[in-house]
């Protein structure tokens, strides 16, 4: 062994050694009250020096607190408003389905009720009710698994009234689609729920849907002794139904026996047998019934949410049932215990975090047994299923918020630095002294050390908590600066890693940075360090031009397509992209990197416009070295940093919540958008409101009807039509129509004007299309050569009867009335194309004269229905039911039809028609064969008449007759969109005015224009009352439902018009960069001016009076503080344009992973709201002149003598 290891192992095995290592803690533990007093009164000392640093690692822990804090706030509101849709929680079934003589299950509704006790007994639960309704699926829900075709509702069969005045006896009426998991069997459940339900926190959801003015969710003992039920909004309108309705009786079934097709016998069924939806099983149904039930609530439906439940069933209480009604339910397992969870228990670090805590509960919960072991229990989580989806979605909106987030945590970083830097600078001189005494280099820096991390932890600790109680204030944002509370508790907690990380990421950077510069300062001759100021290195000014040349790129590239409507400067998408997204980080480093040298020379610029005046004329020499200071420049760059960062989340703030406004404008159009059940005209639905609701109102309507148009060049060309009056009912803005000004354009329209889409414009060869250019955005004026004055025809087809039968006893209009007489609904002679009427019942209904080119019929009943003289082309009829319809088309009318798994048989027409084009995949020919290889339904359409037609049946023959009608058009430019109509197909769209279409289709059409969709304008209520007008509505027969501007504002103002979250970062955003301008306008010049404290000495000895030192140290601050606000104002300005790229970005990659498919409709155009960046100037400049004053005045007070000796 050598001498070295001999003297390391004596050294680490000495006794002495140890010992006095000991000793030297046990003093510093002992000596540590002293020490963090003294360190406390050290550190306060020079309150300038400490407030530097203490504003700096504050804002620092602040900010990046808050950005991590939002993220986690943000997951749980995400997570919450996910799964408020869902009443239960979890659910608990038998393991097994019950059968007779086996055992680990019970129908003691006592035992039950009391297993339900137990559960809640576990902190993870806080309320539970045992329902009788959808049958237990005895397994996880996933793909393929068979089993949930086994889990089947209970079913509505009917409800019988003797109310006249009530349609419960519509067709179809409990037919109800569920759109989420397998397709089980498509008919509307009831829901029996026990005596929890009715009071605690499952009733706080239940009550939370109850339509205002439309009853209450009441105690369990009102229910039963009222022998209530619960319906939902669409099932009273379709009935007629109201609060109080008396029910004589309700039917419902349950499932006796499941089975696979072919195995199950009439005999062997009590019920009857019905199939599931895709023919998988088989289901025996047995009827159930309720006497003497009333209606005390409507409620809203929920979005359907997990399959696992019933969607929006019937509700009521399983009191009202007979214990043998009871028994059998259960017995025939339509029974579960419904489960909430408290969710303020639910992790919300992490979609992940939440997932872990909710399998644990599972993973336990399906250990547990109940009924001393006699009952054994299958869990089923639904919150895991309903929040699977949202991992991918919510890590993506984080990754944007970080992102935008950037520049403020670079500035509060900044900012740290630069309250350190002066600070310390401030110690230089003082250690320096120090070290002439005696003191050694450790203990120095331990001193400045310790002192540092004192005021660095109290400022860390501060903003720490401070972030806490500001993130629900932020998450509550729904506009810019704009708060209301949220429906939801946000309780964030950040995780032991993300709080290490803040700690590092401020206190830990104080504490680096003071410790480098402190050794710096002690590596320094002591002479050095008494006398000069640190030199700084130079600049990479050619860094700092390549990054401002490359944002200036992007920003005027964002301005161009703004302004024009094209492709900007940058064709290529990829590299458009990249300088989109990192093109305003660019922008703004480098812009304040090179601006703040500029505003540094604020004090020589105003000196050059103001030496010869009477206010600088006595103090011009002293402005000549101003600007040059490191100092002023730092200053300046705050100042920029700061103001720029403002001037950012002010104007996209504002931008984004008119985005979210006027996408509410172009859902709704108006006030309210109206869906009603027949074709209706404006008057009957404006009285019709005004019946509905109690207050006085004004109510105005409008609907944008269509016709197929043909132009001189023989261009098919469709058009919708503008109303007059629509400039007082829709809610137009300037992106819409032609030009920026909205009632210009709208009399261009109203004065014989039309305009075109920009495929529409490109395929007529018009001004703006793009295809002479980039398209402008303009409206055309008479003279102006782009307006030309276009022919457009419309051709009326109208069929006429020939070679009738000389022996029938009816007229041809006599049979045609008698057979429209027959029809349950009238829906002739009205514009219907591109409607969505999918899943709709159609039976017996006249679409006599109706345009229904592009309606999407898919799965709708259209049996027996009547269509004569349409235009059926490219209407979708997949899955529909078409059994003995009848068709008087002509074959051009029927072109790219969708037939898909259509039922056509016994379809009729009087004439051949040629159905080679249309696609019958699987459908039902009109001869009731199947569709194949070798059979596309060429026979054509059924020659026999069907059991309707036939009593007024006659042969004979047909013509089409056809009209063409002529009008005159001048053309005003492209638009993008009518307000409230859909925007899908708009770019292949005209919009014509209301007098070309009198010409076209005649006076007397339009003066009795009906329609099925209305937008209506509502003078005299509030947002609230219009929400309930909109629920009043639809819950009216009349109507199929109501859409309201606030209620769909409501859905989109979190967003900023990009994704959730947004408005809330812009307003963090504008509150913390106006924070950290004040502070660092008051803390960190209050630094500046002390270290000028020797020139302002030098100046009073010379002669200079108290007044002409203010008014230079005056002059020469704010030249600089109000020359950088201007820079940064318009850096702002800069970065804001240039982030509209980057939005456009992120915008597009969301919508495309959360699948909506569709771009962006709304335009970001930039709102510049120049009141609330006044407000932070102003409020900026007021902080520095009193900071100016303040510290001027106390150094013209100070002793010369000691100023001047001070260095």
């Amino acid at each position: 062994m050598s001498n070295s290891e001999v003297s390391w192992l004596s050294w680490l095995f000495s006794i002495t050694v140890w010992k006095e290592r000991f000793l030297g803690l046990q003093k510093r533990i002992t000596d540590l009250p002293d020490n963090l007093r003294i360190a406390t009164l050290t550190s306060w000392r020079d309150k300038e020096r400490g407030l530097a640093v203490f504003a700096g690692v504050f804002l620092a822990s602040l900010v990046i607190t808050l950005v991590l804090i939002y993220g986690v706030g943000l997951s749980q509101a995400f997570l919450e408003e996910s799964i408020e849709q869902t009443v239960f929680d979890s659910k608990i079934e038998f393991k097994s389905a019950p059968e007779q003589g086996a055992s680990g299950w019970t129908n003691d509704t006592v035992v039950l009720q009391q297993m339900c006790d137990e559960v809640v007994l576990r902190k993870e639960f806080n309320d539970c009710t045992l329902v009788l309704g959808k049958s237990g699926l005895h397994s996880e829900i996933s793909w393929g698994n068979d089993a949930a075709f086994y889990a089947s509702p209970l079913l509505m069969e009917s409800i019988e009234s003797s109310d006249q005045d009530k349609k419960w006896d519509t067709k179809d009426l409990w037919n109800y689609e569920y759109t989420t998991g397998p397709p089980v069997i498509n008919v509307r459940a009831i829901s029996f729920l026990g005596p929890e339900a009715f009071d605690g926190v499952l009733a706080e959801r239940l009550s939370e849907n109850i339509i205002y003015e439309m009853g209450e969710w009441k105690t369990h003992e009102e229910v039963n002794n009222e022998r209530g039920i619960y319906i939902p909004l669409d099932i009273a309108s379709a009935a007629g139904a109201e609060v109080g309705d008396n029910l004589d009786t309700l039917t419902f079934t349950y499932t006796y026996e499941r089975s696979l097709p072919g195995a199950m016998e009439d005999e062997d069924c009590p019920g009857e047998i019905i199939e599931g939806q895709e023919y998988r099983l088989m289901y025996c149904q047995v009827k159930l019934s309720l006497e003497n039930v009333t209606i005390l609530g409507i409620y809203e439906p929920w979005p359907q949410g997990n399959p696992v439940l019933a969607a929006n069933p019937i509700y009521s209480t399983w009191t009202l049932l007979s214990e043998e009604q009871q028994i059998t339910l259960i017995d025939k397992d339509h029974v579960y215990l419904g489960i909430a969870v408290d969710r303020s228990l639910l992790p919300t670090a992490s979609i992940s975090a939440a997932e872990t805590w909710l399998d644990e509960i599972s993973n336990d919960m399906q250990k547990q047994t109940f009924d001393n072991g006699n009952v054994k229990i299958f869990y089923v989580d639904i919150i895991s299923g309903t929040i699977l989806w949202l991992e991918f979605v919510l890590g993506f909106v984080q990754v944007f918020d970080y992102i935008l987030m950037i520049p403020v945590v670079i500035l509060s970083l900044y900012l740290l630095i630069y309250g350190l830097e002066l600070s310390l600078e401030q110690r230089r001189r003082e250690i320096s002294i120090h070290r002439s005494i005696g003191a050694t280099a450790d203990k120095l820096k331990g001193m400045v050390l310790f002192e540092l991390f004192i005021i660095s932890s109290a400022a860390w600790v501060g903003g720490y908590i401070l972030a806490f109680f500001a993130v629900p204030i932020i998450l509550s944002s729904v506009g810019f600066m704009q708060f209301e509370s949220l429906d939801i508790d946000i309780n964030p907690v950040l995780s032991i890693g993300a709080t290490f990380f803040t700690i590092l990421a401020t206190l830990g950077l104080a504490l680096l940075f003071g410790r480098s510069r402190t050794q710096k300062f002690l590596e320094m001759e002591i002479d050095e360090g008494v006398k000069k100021t640190a030199q700084s290195g130079k600049p990479r000014t050619w860094l700092h031009v390549i990054m401002l040349f490359i944002g200036t790129l992007g920003a005027i590239d964002t301005y161009q397509e703004l302004s024009t409507g094209g492709t900007g400067i940058i064709s290529n998408w990829f590299l458009g992209g990249l300088i989109n997204i990192f093109g305003p980080f660019m922008l703004w480093i480098g812009g304040a990197l090179l601006l703040s040298r500029l505003g540094a020379y604020g004090p020589k610029i105003m000196l050059f416009f103001f030496k010869r005046t009477p206010l600088l004329s006595d103090v011009k020499r002293g402005l000549q070295n101003t600007g040059s200071s490191e100092s002023t420049t730092r200053l300046s760059l705050i100042m920029l940093l700061t103001l720029s960062i403002v001037t950012l989340a002010a104007v996209q703030g504002y931008t984004g919540s008119l985005v979210d406004e006027r996408t509410a404008d172009l859902q709704i159009g108006s006030d309210i958008k109206i869906y009603s059940t027949e074709p209706m005209t404006s008057t009957e639905i404006e009285e019709a409101v005004l019946n509905i609701s109690s207050k006085d109102i004004t109510v105005n309507a409008l609907t944008v009807p269509m016709i197929s148009l043909e132009s001189e060049d023989g261009t098919d060309a469709n058009a919708y039509v503008l109303m007059n009056g629509s400039e007082n009912i829709l809610r137009w803005f300037p992106q819409a129509i032609p030009g920026k000004d909205i009632s210009n354009a709208v009399n261009a329209y109203e004065g014989g004007g039309f305009s075109a889409g920009p495929d529409m414009a490109f395929s007529l060869d018009l001004e703006g299309s793009g295809r002479f250019g980039d398209p402008a955005d303009r409206l055309y004026k008479e003279n102006d050569k782009e307006s030309e004055v276009m022919n457009f025809t419309w051709e009326k087809t109208e069929i006429i009867l020939t070679n009738i039968d000389p022996n029938s006893t009816m007229t041809p209009d006599e049979a045609f009335e008698y057979y429209t007489n027959l029809m349950d609904r009238d829906w002739s002679s009205i514009d219907l194309s591109n409607q969505d009427l999918s899943n709709r019942n159609f039976s017996r209904t006249d679409f006599s004269n109706t345009n229904l080119s592009g309606v999407n019929f898919a799965n709708s009943n259209l049996n027996e229905s009547l269509f004569f003289n349409v235009n059926l082309r490219e209407a979708n009829f997949t899955g529909a039911s078409l059994t003995n319809t009848i068709f008087v088309v002509t074959s051009n009318n029927v072109a790219n039809l969708d037939f898909t798994d259509a039922n056509l048989s016994g379809a009729f027409s009087f004439y051949s028609v040629n159905l080679t084009s249309p696609n019958f995949e699987g459908a039902t020919c009109p001869d009731g064969s199947i569709q194949n290889e070798s059979n596309n339904c060429e026979t054509g359409f059924s020659e026999s008449p069907t059991p309707l037609l036939f009593p007024v049946y006659f042969p004979a023959s047909f013509e089409v007759q056809i009209t063409s009608y002529q009008t005159s058009m001048r053309y005003i430019g492209i638009h993008e969109f009518i307000p409230g109509v859909a925007t899908n197909e708009m770019n292949n769209y005209l919009i014509i005015n209301e007098q070309g279409y009198r010409n076209l289709v005649g006076d007397q059409q339009v003066n009795n224009l009906t329609a099925t969709t209305w937008i209506v304008d509502i003078d005299g209520l509030n947002n609230d009352e219009l929400q309930v007008l909109a629920l009043l509505i639809a819950a009216d027969s009349r109507f199929e439902g109501a859409d309201d501007w606030e209620t769909t504002h409501e859905n989109v103002e979190r967003n900023g018009g990009i994704i959730f979250g947004t408005q809330g970062l812009f307003t963090l955003q504008y509150l913390v960069a106006s924070a950290a301008a004040i502070a660092s306008a008051f803390v960190f010049l209050s630094l500046v001016l002390n270290q000028k404290k020797k020139e302002l000495a030098i100046l009073q000895a010379i002669g200079a009076s108290p007044g002409q030192i203010i008014r230079l140290v005056l002059f020469e601050i704010l030249s600089i503080v109000f020359f950088s606000m201007i820079l940064g104002i318009i850096l702002g300005m800069g970065l804001s344009l240039a982030f509209n790229g980057f939005f456009n970005i992120f915008g597009f990659l969301f919508q495309l992973f959360s699948g909506t498919g569709e771009e962006a409709v709304i335009s970001r155009i930039l709102q510049w709201p120049w009141w609330v960046i006044t407000q932070v100037t102003l409020g900026v400049m007021t902080v520095v002149v009193i900071a100016l004053v303040f510290t001027t005045r106390r150094a013209l007070r100070a002793d010369l003598a000691v100023v001047l000796k001070g260095e």
